[in-house]
This record gives C-alpha cells, sequence and structure tokens, in this order.
C-alpha cells in the first residue's frame, strides 16, 4: 500500500476504533495510548495487528506489537504506531 502518513493515520484510528468494537469512542488523536486511555493489554496487540494488517493491505509481522515498544519497554501512542507502519510499509517498497 502506498500511502500517505494521513492515510496511515486514518487505517489506524478506524483499526483502533473495531478492536474496541464502539463507533462512540472519544476523540482519538496522535497522543492517545490505547493500553492508557482504553485499558488493552498488550496482548490486545494482536487482534489489533489483524485488523490494522486488513485495513493497510500489508501483514504486520508476527514479533511486531503495535501497542508496544519493546525496545523502550513502553506503550506507544496512536502518533508512534502510524509511524511504525509507515515504515513498515516503506520497508516494503524498498523490498518490491
Amino acid at each position: 500500500m502506498k500511502a500517505s502518513r494521513d492515510d496511515v493515520r486514518k487505517c489506524v484510528i478506524e483499526s483502533l476504533r473495531r478492536v474496541l468494537g464502539k463507533s462512540d469512542v472519544p476523540q482519538i488523536d496522535e497522543n492517545t495510548i490505547p493500553i492508557r486511555d482504553f485499558g488493552l493489554e498488550s496482548e490486545d496487540g494482536v487482534d489489533y495487528a489483524c485488523a490494522l494488517s486488513e485495513s493497510v493491505h500489508y501483514i504486520i509481522p508476527h514479533n511486531v506489537n503495535p501497542f508496544v515498544d519493546d525496545s523502550g519497554h513502553r506503550a506507544r501512542n496512536v502518533g508512534e504506531i502510524v509511524d511504525l507502519v509507515c515504515g513498515l510499509l516503506k520497508d516494503q517498497e524498498v523490498k518490491e
């Protein structure tokens, strides 16, 4: 998927709403931290990665949890998830 950062952000937020199972979720912005703000857990990142993969038409690698930055041992915010996905998509374009 060749997409702008804004396109990816929309997919990230739409996928988060699907995982939450609610359309009336309070505003989600780049500073929203899904684990903290919605009570999600690291394990929920698996379901989220599947939903996100569908949205961006790219399979998120199994060793990547969008909700958690393993190198920093902390939860990611939406902006960091967007950057992560943009990076994965860019890597895919380079390989093609």
